[in-house]
């Protein structure tokens, strides 16, 4: 459902539909369109109560990060400002470019794995630099330094997955799928709302796994890569069939793990949709 406030006016276009209907308030909205997920361009202050409140019954409230992007949209297509106008842009504007909306609000356990990860992945960056320098030199300063990053990586990590199993869609991967880990933990934390609410296809863009990439990967689609590649190494049960069957086809190592990449990609998606089901209907 995409929504643009006005006039103190909700106006709401479907997703498959065409004509905007106009509302009072949100309450009305949703009890008439029953929407899972809102998209907004931003959220004014009166309807902030509502929307927070409206979150807890399981619909996903997205907004879009920049504002001067509908008024882009606009100038682009000459169309004039109205508030039905700016909905169905909205629309068009995420039908498009996804990436460009965000969740308007997370719960506290997710900040602290998200906060976490973080630190995780600045850590890990000094590990490998410290690695990297130890193998160039016998400075028994170095060693001490990689000893100390290497510890405090895997006592962070053992944080990581602890607090992390209190977020549903990272303890349902655990429990169904066998993984874990702060890779996983900063993909889920960072990027939850994205598996509840694009189709396979937007995530696989997202994740920069429909084409050929050089060095300009995003920091999520390379610790995806890491996880596959974990899995892998560690020869998980559900996964490594399906590295050895691309093998077997001919195919190079680098892309029998970008292919388990995929298969873990969609197994997150389906659980994560299959829980807001599930959600929705108790």
């Amino acid at each position: 459902m995409f929504v643009d406030f006005g006039r103190g006016k909700v106006y709401a276009l479907a997703e498959n539909g065409e004509q905007v209907e106009v509302f009072d308030n949100l309450e009305d909205m949703v009890g008439k369109l029953c929407p899972n997920m809102v998209v907004i361009d931003s959220l004014p202050a009166k309807f902030q109560k509502t929307a927070a409140e409206l979150a807890t019954t399981g619909i996903t409230f997205l907004r879009l990060k920049n504002l001067e992007k509908i008024s882009e949209e606009r100038k682009n297509n000459g169309v004039k400002k109205t508030d039905e106008n700016d909905v169905r842009l909205l629309k068009t504007l995420y039908r498009r470019h996804p990436d460009l909306f965000q969740p308007i609000s997370t719960s506290p356990e997710e900040l602290e794995v998200r906060a976490l990860t973080e630190l995780w992945v600045e850590i890990a960056r000094m590990k490998k630099a410290s690695k990297q320098t130890r193998m160039a030199t016998n400075n028994p300063v170095v060693a001490k330094i990689n000893k100390t990053l290497r510890n405090s990586l895997d006592e962070l990590s053992r944080e990581i997955h602890e607090e992390a199993l209190s977020l549903p869609l990272y303890r349902k991967a655990v429990q169904g799928l066998g993984l874990k880990g702060p890779t996983l933990a900063y993909i889920i934390s960072h990027d939850g709302w994205a598996f509840t609410v694009l189709p396979r296809d937007r995530l696989a863009i997202r994740y920069q796994l429909t084409r050929r990439v050089g060095r300009g990967r995003r920091l999520r689609s390379r610790l995806l890569i890491m996880l596959a590649f974990t899995t892998v190494v560690n020869k998980h049960p559900r996964y490594i069939t399906t590295y050895e069957d691309h093998r077997q086809k001919g195919k190079k190592h680098w892309s029998a793990v970008l292919r388990v990449a995929q298969r873990i990609l969609r197994e997150l998606s389906r659980i994560a949709k299959e829980s807001r089901r599930q959600t929705l209907d108790t």
